[in-house]
């Protein structure tokens, strides 16, 4: 076996309710049946919405959210063609189509802006570091060839920390990875929402956050085999998604009950972690994708050149 494939291999294995809401009823053409992957996430909240909500069913399109407590077991399942589609970030899609597997992004629906944060880099508790740029030479526990050990190095970089400085430490499981960083056995990691809130209430410190680094998006994948079989179905499926945006921008606190039972949120946080605001599913940021292809072409995880075409089919959005 290849160092190559032995990466992918490694990669795959690492990238692992009250309402009050109303509805107008639309019907889908297509009535075949969707599989759709998700992980018990904040990004995730509106694809629970839709389905706790009946919005899937209101489009004429049953959907199957089917729940995976690791993206490498998600993404292999979409790999085998045990579900349609995924939610996923930029990397995991991308890594997948530069080797060979036939899938298409068809929309965004969350992404990091001025007001939010998805990511941030802490230091342990009582850390002398201060920014990012204390950190050169410090190791910053990720899980390699992830987004996050994409952000970190951004992040770091941005801060004026020399590519040769910029040092991380494997660490893929998350939750260990939180552990090790309160316990002072890492100097700083990297961490998703709601993880960051509840590190920072246990003493760790924020350092920098990805707010506003647009490469931190969460997109809507698609096998293109179900596309072209199935266009209709897609288009129900994102609409449904859009409508539950909408409601859980609108009623946040009607959302607060799907989100505690779904996006594992801390205990301390369940009833007053902000529910997150999500835009309407959109295109990918150009800049963005192409820029995580070119990262992952340069660590060796992808051969070829992917252009946005290549990955992007944003012709099911609403």
């Amino acid at each position: 076996m290849t160092k190559r494939c032995w990466s992918i291999i490694v990669f795959l294995a690492a990238v692992t309710c009250a309402g009050g809401f109303t509805v107008s009823p639309a019907a889908a053409k297509d009535d075949a049946p969707l599989r759709f992957g998700a992980l018990p996430v904040l990004q995730a909240l509106p694809l629970y919405v839709a389905q706790e909500k009946g919005l899937f069913a209101k489009e004429g399109v049953s959907v199957e959210i089917v729940p995976f407590n690791t993206a490498a077991e998600k993404d292999i399942a979409l790999s085998a063609g045990q579900i349609e589609g995924c939610f996923a970030d930029l990397v995991t899609p991308t890594v997948l189509k530069g080797n060979g597997r036939d899938i298409a992004i068809v929309a965004t629906n969350y992404d990091t802006r001025k007001d939010r944060r998805m990511f941030a880099v802490l230091g342990k508790p009582g850390a002398a570091y201060r920014s990012l740029a204390d950190l050169a030479k410090v190791p910053v526990a990720v899980s390699s060839n992830s987004v996050i050990d994409y952000v970190t190095e951004a992040l770091l970089k941005n801060a004026g920390v020399p590519a040769d400085a910029c040092m991380t430490l494997e660490a893929k499981n998350i939750g260990l990875r939180m552990q090790m960083l309160l316990s002072g056995q890492v100097e700083a990691a990297t961490l998703p929402e709601p993880l960051v809130t509840a590190a920072l209430a246990k003493g760790a410190v924020l350092l920098g956050d990805d707010a506003g680094l647009g490469t931190s998006q969460t997109v809507l994948v698609f096998s293109s085999k179900f596309l072209k079989e199935h266009p209709d179905t897609a288009k129900a499926f994102l609409r449904a998604v859009d409508q539950a945006a909408k409601l859980i921008n609108e009623q946040p606190d009607a959302a607060r009950p799907i989100m505690v039972q779904h996006c594992r949120l801390p205990e301390p946080l369940q009833a007053t972690y902000p529910v997150p605001r999500f835009p309407a599913v959109h295109a990918p940021d150009k800049d963005a994708v192409i820029t995580i292809a070119g990262w992952l072409k340069q660590r060796g995880m992808i051969r070829t050149d992917l252009s946005y075409e290549d990955l992007v089919n944003a012709g099911f959005i609403p």
